[in-house]
């Protein structure tokens, strides 16, 4: 167990989190206003920019484990994600299915249809699922994969990882189109087109202070991978090959992994990480959780009639970082509510371990 801690991942929650709150709040932008012509493009275009978010908390999550646990898994290492990860999973498909139940009104039926689908990962949080596939993969690692060499596990997973993704858009999509849960968790929860953050955090992680290294020495050739990565993207969406707007896409593998690179590089440059950075990290999950049912809420009560789409914008970005933050701390003093929006745990000191047990995300 690795007792150096990780300040940069405070960073890059909060660079992920708000990637994310970000992307939703430009959809409900999209939606309340009807958007069209070239100013949908543009949103559309800030979007892709930002597809960044769900795979670079898999990246983080799987190096906050790696580099915790680098050669054994400790007892009791599953109960505690089950506890704080998939229960509030399960209680946020509960969450979300209900509140569609009384907004639209629906039948038991209904909602009963709905909670399985989130269940399955229909809704926002189908990231836990992927992670929970990585958790089980990683006892894999740690015994048998850590003996072949990093170039050939890497390059493997590298070409399974584009190949699943590009094979699917371009060619197995037909077979699944007829069932929108199928090409759902085809397309984005199983593991496999996941598969190469997963094996590039792992090595981060297992070797921390070369990868500290690397980055410094191979900075140049980090920015201008991170813009030709962008611009690969770009050209792909703007081009028609693949209009879809998700971060299940082969494009954004390479861009993700470099803008990761480019971030923590800042990240350990900080001599110090502020308080108000520890503090929000600590709400990523309960963030990424909650934001959609805020930003609906915003969407439901204003009249977007009376403002621009910039203020709009403005005002569901905010209320979908600060309201969650607000409920999470709010749900967190019940003696459950670890249960419902994970589990809270304050800024861990050096010489600590906990880094890997306080946040998923």
């Amino acid at each position: 167990m690795s007792t150096k801690e990780m300040h940069e991942v405070y960073w890059l929650r909060i660079v992920a989190c708000v990637s994310v709150v970000l992307i939703h709040a430009v959809s409900r932008v999209l939606s309340d206003f009807s958007v069209t012509g070239d100013e949908r493009v543009v949103y559309r275009t800030l979007q892709t920019l930002l597809l960044f978010g769900t795979p670079m908390f898999i990246l983080i999550s799987t190096m906050v484990m790696t580099h915790a646990y680098k050669e054994k898994i400790p007892k009791g290492f599953l109960k505690k994600r089950l506890q704080y990860i998939l229960i509030p999973y399960i209680v946020m498909s509960v969450f979300y299915a209900g509140d569609k139940y009384y907004r639209f009104n629906w039948t038991f039926s209904d909602f009963a249809r709905e909670f399985g689908y989130n269940l399955l990962g229909q809704w926002h949080g189908y990231f836990i699922l992927i992670i929970f596939q990585f958790y089980l993969i990683h006892y894999l690692f740690v015994r048998y994969i850590h003996k072949f060499k990093a170039t050939y596990v890497l390059t493997i997973c590298f070409a399974v990882s584009v190949g699943y993704w590009a094979s699917y858009y371009f060619h197995f999509i037909d077979y699944v189109s007829h069932s929108s849960y199928l090409t759902l968790f085809f397309s984005r929860i199983l593991f496999v087109g996941w598969l190469f953050y997963y094996v590039v955090a792992y090595y981060c992680g297992k070797h921390y202070e070369h990868f500290i290294y690397l980055l410094n020495k191979r900075w140049p050739f980090i920015v201008i991978g991170v813009l030709a990565s962008c611009s690969l993207l770009q050209y792909v969406y703007h081009s028609g090959l693949l209009m879809r707007v998700t971060s299940a896409r082969f494009d954004v593998i390479p861009y993700t992994i470099l803008l990761f690179f480019l971030f923590f590089l800042f990240a350990s440059k900080q001599k110090q990480t502020p308080a108000w950075i520890k503090m929000l990290s600590t709400y990523s999950f309960g963030i990424y959780l909650l934001h959609p049912f805020v930003q609906t809420l915003v969407s439901r009560q204003l009249t977007v009639n009376d403002m621009s789409q910039i203020a709009y914008l403005f005002i569901q970005f905010i209320a979908g970082v600060l309201v969650p933050i607000l409920l999470v701390y709010l749900v967190s003093k019940w003696s459950y509510g670890g249960y419902v929006v994970g589990k809270i745990a304050t800024p861990i000191r050096k010489g600590h371990s906990k880094l890997g047990e306080a946040k998923v995300a």
